[in-house]
């Protein structure tokens, strides 16, 4: 059974991470509630006995909404983008429209923007204000 959306979401790679290599997966996801931030650390599955080489980390803030699915378990599918786009930006966006009715407009007036860190492993979508900052880890470190 076809399930009908009224937003059309279009997924644009967000232009910082084309600078990623492919096939990356989640590391670490760390929500910090007291400095109203969230980082998400990409990385390199090696082997099932260790965890990942982390590469990079996602630095968000001023989140409003922030979500996380196992195997990117959404409606509109893999189909809908590319995996060598790992995150991209939303818009419009049915998880900004259903902030928006749940908050009762309280951010209407927020320049909302939805980001979707998507790879074969987990999907994070992650409501803020601001663009978030990309950081590769040095690899000596």
């Amino acid at each position: 059974m076809e399930q009908k959306n009224a937003i059309r979401q279009v997924a644009v790679p967000w232009a910082p991470s084309r600078q990623l290599p492919p096939g990356l997966v989640v590391a670490e996801l760390h929500q910090d509630i007291w400095s109203d931030s969230l980082t998400v650390m990409l990385g390199r599955a090696r082997s099932i006995d260790l965890p990942p080489q982390i590469l990079c980390r996602v630095y968000f803030r001023h989140i409003f909404a922030v979500r996380v699915m196992e195997d990117c378990d959404l409606s509109e599918g893999k189909e809908s983008h590319a995996i060598e786009e790992q995150i991209q930006l939303i818009t419009p966006s049915r998880f900004a429209s259903w902030f928006h009715q749940e908050s009762e407009g309280l951010h209407l007036d927020e320049d909302l923007q939805h980001y979707r860190i998507s790879t074969w492993d987990y999907c994070a979508d992650v409501l803020t204000s601001f663009a978030p900052e990309l950081h590769f880890v040095d690899k000596g470190a």
